[in-house]
């Protein structure tokens, strides 16, 4: 008899989870939900997992007993939902050792369930003739024949017969007499050796007691030596103990780092991969009140709880908003040829979800039920029957969880209804199939203190895990670096000091006059950056998510540090933090409000390092 399956078991691969494992027990459970929402029965972190959607998929099971069937859907979540690389559209079977991806680079984790029958298999995995474990394999079976052929016939040639009788060895008297004269010979040689050395005994003797004489000599001087450097030692190890203590000050910090942390401009935007053109957020003119109308931007409702952005790719009255950023950062240099650690959000801001400003916008219905295509006489509705919505409702949270670089719908500028652009230029939205964006920094330059020209740079890649990013300049120079931490002890309570360049942090510039090639004066103004520098306590640490005999436990940050520092804010993202011995334990990043009272957050040094080793040591 097959003994039934009792529980689904979860290995997380990435994410805040990962390396965790669930065991979630099936009883009369028919449904397992995932997603951000604590009440699911897979949660993910609210932060650290951002680019899941707060109800992102479903594993629903058919079936009793040992016959159970699992299956996978998507449950309209904003950035998709994956099996074995493949995005999930509709429903489909889920079979052990599957692996589900939340969003592109999402969290990543393997389905299996316990026990497993016999009749429910993995899925076969075809493996090459040329496969390097089968070749080792063979070829250890080879060597170990090879040397048991080689130690048998070793053995074989050294045995002796059974019927052969032992040698015998015996000494006759012409030997005897024979080493006797050998032997009286040799000692009148002894003698006229001994005589010789008994001269040259002498001579040596003399020459040992003149290097005696001058090496005692030498080690007085060594060890006078010996004694001025115990002394200096001496010092130093007693500054380097009271420095262990005392820490270095925050004035010693920013003198020994603040040539190494730069200021970094940066503008991107999103573009459409099939036509290269920039993406948009559509915008309408409508009237709110009898005497208010605004400019607002628009929103489709596929279903009772998907709403996503009307995205459109025209803007020929220049009224639609780009899906862009500009603004300014901090980073520090970690390696003279000229790589820079920073924010995700700083180089890479299109690969975290996309939030603004906005507080309303207009939700159009979409209309046309599972065949989007319009049909022969249907028209559909007028954009004149529209709703005005409060963006801050909880109705609408999961519109701030879509992360650019994921996808979406592209809706025509200005149709009579809100329906996908046709012709194959969009795929069926109900079947859950999205257009592919990338984005582009346009511009990403750093400038380091107290100069005016800006250095050109390059995204080399951005943490999955977190909100940290490595970047690459060109300098004709070496330039200073900061030193890592290469431990994660961090302890509550001790001093942090951090660097960077916040906008609100009085500015220093530049008028200059140039002229050239004989043409008129022009006048211009140059930003000369020099860093801040605020100091305060680790305050809190939130290490994300836990799962400790069966209870879950998670932060609404995700893996953070968090700081006392409030003197500081936009702009100083990137920049390093610092302890009490001049290394860098995190990444300056987010800061969080309620009220007038506010705290600062950093990331912690460890997924910069995980930046700088593109592979496994």
């Amino acid at each position: 008899m097959t003994t039934p399956i009792e529980r689904i078991v979860i290995r997380h691969l990435s994410g805040s989870k990962a390396n965790q494992i669930e065991q979630l027990p099936i009883g009369d459970a028919r449904e397992f939900t995932i997603g951000r929402d604590p009440a699911s029965k897979i949660a993910f972190d609210p932060v650290g997992d951002s680019v899941v959607s707060r109800k992102h998929a479903l594993i629903r099971i058919e079936g009793e007993g040992d016959k159970l069937a699992f299956k996978l859907s998507d449950a309209g979540s904003s950035n998709g939902t994956f099996l074995n690389g493949e995005r999930v559209t509709g429903e489909v079977e889920l079979l052990p050792e599957d692996t589900i991806e939340l969003g592109a680079k999402g969290p990543k984790f393997t389905f299996d369930v316990q026990p497993r029958p016999a009749s429910f298999a993995a899925r076969t995995q075809v493996i090459g003739v040329n496969d390097t474990a089968a070749t080792r394999v063979i070829k250890t079976a080879e060597i170990a024949a090879s040397t048991a052929v080689n130690a048998a016939a070793t053995g074989a040639a050294e045995a002796p017969s059974g019927d052969a009788a032992p040698k015998k060895f015996g000494v006759g008297q012409e030997t005897v007499q024979r080493m006797i004269g050998e032997e009286r010979r040799a000692s009148r040689g002894a003698l006229t050796a001994t005589a010789a050395g008994i001269g040259a005994v002498l001579v040596l003797g003399g020459a040992i007691l003149l290097w005696q004489q001058w090496k005692g000599e030498e080690r007085v001087g060594g060890r006078m030596s010996e004694i001025e450097k115990g002394q200096e030692e001496a010092s130093a190890g007693v500054e380097g103990r009271v420095k262990s203590i005392t820490g270095m000050t925050p004035q010693e910090i920013y003198d020994k780092y603040k040539d190494a942390t730069a200021k970094i401009y940066l503008h991107w935007r999103l573009y459409d991969k099939m036509t290269g053109k920039p993406v948009y957020h559509q915008t309408f003119n409508v009237k709110i009140s009898k005497n208010e109308s605004a400019t607002l931007p628009a929103y489709v409702r596929l279903g009772p709880d998907t709403v996503v952005r009307w995205l459109t790719l025209d803007d020929e009255y220049r009224s639609n908003h780009p899906i862009d950023e500009a603004a300014t950062g901090s980073g520090f240099v970690v390696s003279e040829q000229g790589y820079l650690l920073t924010n995700k959000h700083v180089a890479a801001g299109w690969e975290i979800p996309y939030r603004t400003e906005e507080q309303r916008g207009v939700l159009f219905d979409y209309r046309g039920g599972p065949d989007w295509k319009r049909t022969k006489g249907y028209k559909g509705p007028d954009l004149r029957k529209y709703e005005v919505i409060d963006l801050r409702d909880d109705a609408f949270s999961d519109i701030g969880d879509w992360v650019p670089d994921s996808g979406g719908l592209i809706f025509p500028s200005k149709p009579a209804i809100a329906v996908p652009i046709g012709g194959g230029n969009i795929p069926d939205p109900s079947k859950a199939d999205k257009r592919t964006f990338e984005g582009r920094n346009d511009t990403l330059e750093t400038r380091f203190p107290g100069s005016r020209l800006n250095i050109n740079a390059s995204l080399v890649r951005a943490s999955t895990d977190s909100d940290a990013a490595l970047i690459k300049i060109d300098s004709p120079q070496s330039l200073s670096t900061v030193e890592l931490a290469s431990d994660d002890n961090v302890t509550v309570g001790e001093r942090v000091v951090v660097l960077g360049y916040p906008a609100v942090s009085v500015s220093t510039f530049q008028q200059l006059s140039t002229q050239e090639g004989g043409g008129p004066v022009k006048r211009h103004r140059e930003e000369i950056p020099e860093a801040t520098i605020t100091d305060g306590i680790v305050s809190k640490l939130s290490p994300g998510v836990q799962q400790r005999e069966g209870v879950t436990t998670y932060s609404s940050t995700g893996d953070v540090i968090q700081l006392s520092i409030t003197a500081t804010g936009a702009g100083n993202s990137g920049g390093p933090v610092f302890d009490a011995t001049g290394k860098v334990i995190g990444l300056f990043t987010y800061s969080r409000s309620r009220g007038n009272e506010r705290v600062t957050l950093a990331v912690p040094i460890k997924y910069g390092r995980d930046l700088l080793r593109p592979q496994r040591e």
